[in-house]
């Protein structure tokens, strides 16, 4: 068979949210990605997968590409992905953009 290039990595990701009720009883959150880092190598093909745990949906794109989607509650949602350019991509979530949003729901892909 033939050598590494034919491999494709699975990373695994899901959407999480962090939840909390201030002293005046106000109810605050925040989504994530998780993990909210992943590295990959230039020109490595990879799977994310990503599983939709909490929110109902995440509309998102990866900044600097033409990826997009939908990850939504209680399904898997698979990314190819493969980089040819070193840097830093951002994953961002649409819905979840900043706090004002309870956000960011932002992760950094990181291509060395």
């Amino acid at each position: 068979m033939g050598g590494q290039s034919d491999q494709i990595r699975e990373i695994h990701m899901v959407t999480g949210e962090f939840k909390s009720t201030t002293d005046d009883g106000k109810e605050i959150e925040a989504y994530r990605w998780d993990p909210g880092t992943i590295f990959l190598e230039k020109g490595e093909k990879v799977r994310l997968k990503i599983l939709g745990i909490n929110g109902k949906e995440h509309p998102f794109i990866i900044e600097g590409t033409d990826i997009k989607g939908v990850v939504k509650k209680g399904e898997e949602t698979v990314v190819p992905l493969q980089f040819d350019m070193e840097g830093t991509y951002r994953l961002i979530c649409l819905t979840h953009p900043d706090k004002e949003n309870n956000g960011p729901m932002i992760a950094y892909i990181v291509v060395d």
